[in-house]
């Protein structure tokens, strides 16, 4: 016996409709998931630096009088008692020395020409004696104490076991403005810190610096890239049965890692690290 048409076409209609339901059916997002933990956070300020000579000696005219051309270079060497240039003055050419051994690290005045006493005319350091110098902006600087320890990184050693242990010696108490790359004028303060081993650098090499400012033992901690804004307050995406659950939160320190959760979660609960503008509360999520 033969099924009616209109049977047929609702059947096919059926299926055709279940296909397509199946075929656009909600799939889950693919998403990075990451336990809350217990752990130590360790707060760092990460800034660019150079190295600077601890001992640095400007060498100035002693006398008013016409100054033959300065033949030194920077990074040039000179012993204490080398003739540095000859200054013409009391009728005679006086030959003007080196006060002390070192490198050249500035010249202030290369051509011949009339100088005044006093006129600075080149720089001397010490190349073994060097500290690490960072500009950081002052909310930065407020967060640093003498007796911080630091690492020095990009320093370019052969030593690869890592970095250069340091630590803060002062801070600058004045301030100064300095614009950013993108152009907005910044304030800004000086940090000097000190090697804790001699080696072969010299000065305004650059070099990396990440200055510790704090330790919390047993914070319970997330990816940094796990919770964002929503409205007033901090929220992430916890993971539960497959699915994304929207969770308030309330933070406390944090580094370029790391974020101290303070309520909101417990350890082991899931969360979703950078989750993207396809996740959304209830989404459907699975683990990359």
């Amino acid at each position: 016996m033969k099924k009616p048409r209109h049977i047929t076409a609702i059947l096919i209609s059926v299926a055709v409709t279940l296909a397509l339901a199946w075929a656009f059916r909600p799939r889950a997002t693919a998403v990075d998931i990451a336990p809350a933990r217990r752990g130590e956070l360790v707060e760092r300020i990460t800034v660019d630096g150079r190295l600077r000579s601890s001992e640095r000696w400007t060498v100035s005219a002693l006398a008013d009088g016409e100054m033959r051309r300065i033949s030194l270079e920077v990074g040039d060497g000179v012993r204490r008692g080398d003739r540095i240039t000859d200054i013409f003055w009391d009728k005679n050419f006086e030959p003007l020395r080196a006060p002390v051994s070192g490198v050249v690290s500035k010249v202030f005045r290369e051509s011949a020409g009339p100088v005044r006493r006093g006129d600075p005319l080149l720089e001397l350091v010490d190349p073994e004696k060097l500290e690490v110098v960072a500009e950081l902006l002052t909310p930065e600087a407020v967060q640093v104490s003498p007796g911080d320890p630091a690492r020095v990184r990009g320093w370019g050693g052969a030593d690869q076991e890592g970095d250069l242990e340091a630590r803060v010696v002062r801070i600058s108490r004045a301030g100064f403005t300095k614009p950013s790359a993108l152009g907005v004028d910044e304030e800004r303060t000086e940090v000097v810190l000190e090697l804790q081993k001699p080696v072969k650098l010299g000065n305004d090499f650059h070099v990396e610096i990440e200055i510790e400012t704090g330790r919390t033992p047993g914070a319970l901690l997330i990816p940094i890239g796990a919770i964002f804004r929503d409205g007033a307050r901090w929220a992430t995406y916890i993971f539960v049965s497959g699915r994304a659950e929207l969770r308030h939160l309330v933070v406390g320190r944090r580094n370029d890692e790391s974020v101290e959760i303070l309520s909101g979660l417990k350890a082991g609960q899931e969360v979703v690290v950078y989750p993207g503008e396809l996740v959304r509360p209830g989404s459907k999520i699975k683990p990359s």
